[in-house]
């Protein structure tokens, strides 16, 4: 890419100084990504929301080095799609990053964006910024937004899956004592709520198979306020005739 002066002489629109700048970005991209994936491949595989978050960075990084570089060159259409797909890039990450969601993010979803609160609609988010993405003629950002439309996919996947199996699990509760019991069993630091992994135990009592996929889709519809934890109260609606919290509706 290049750019003419006023003298009708051209050069490289990027110097081999920002060039350098870029690359170590990039490095230290890499490194970070992979300390993020060696630190969940300890607990087991790659959840969609881990890939989620993943993408979400990927697609910061990727749009924002395109952008001063279509501006620059004049690619205006380039250059929104770019600015977009950071937008879209903080929102992934800010969703799917480790620990609860900010009350702001959260009232933000409930009011006006009511499909996050499902795993689906992430998915369908996921292949959405994956296929716009792919709009743009380069390297990275196809592998960029092929990455995000197969996550995409995934979640949508393992959204079906895990309804499924968690019907099988409500199913299995015959009344509100068991109910209990089986909550009191699982809530091992007694704090009154149940992080991943005491979900997970809770669900494996019942005889039912989730994959670590299908827990983390599990753990996304039940957490209906996103502190990252599922009170007794969250669980109960789930598990009762109605299957709603405070008007909303629980499902995956």
């Amino acid at each position: 890419m290049s750019y003419q002066n006023g003298n009708g002489e051209s050069g490289p629109l990027l110097d081999q100084q920002t060039a350098a700048v870029a690359a170590i970005e990039g490095a230290k991209f890499v490194n970070a990504s992979a300390d993020k994936i060696k630190a969940a491949r300890a607990e087991g595989p790659l959840t969609f929301r881990m890939l989620g978050f993943l993408g979400g960075l990927a697609m910061v990084f990727s749009n924002g080095i395109a952008i001063l570089d279509r501006f620059f060159s004049f690619n205006y259409s380039g250059f929104i799609i770019a600015v977009y797909g950071v937008v879209f890039g903080l929102i992934i990450t800010s969703l799917e990053a480790p620990g609860p969601c900010s009350r702001f993010l959260t009232k933000g979803i409930r009011f006006y964006a009511k499909f996050l609160e499902h795993t689906w609609g992430r998915g369908l988010l996921y292949f959405f910024c994956g296929s716009l993405q792919l709009s743009n003629w380069n390297m990275l950002d196809w592998a960029v937004g092929g990455f995000m439309m197969f996550v995409g996919v995934t979640a949508i996947g393992v959204g079906i899956a895990a309804a499924r199996d968690l019907r099988l699990v409500k199913f299995s509760i015959k009344d509100e004592v068991q109910l209990k019991q089986a909550w009191d069993d699982h809530d091992v630091d007694k704090n009154g709520k149940l992080d991943v992994k005491e979900l997970t135990a809770f669900v494996a009592d019942t005889g039912v198979d989730m994959t670590r996929n299908e827990i983390a889709a599990a753990f996304l519809a039940l957490d209906r306020n996103f502190d990252d934890q599922i009170t007794y109260e969250e669980i109960y609606y789930w598990w009762s005739a109605t299957g709603t919290l405070q008007g909303h509706s629980v499902s995956v």
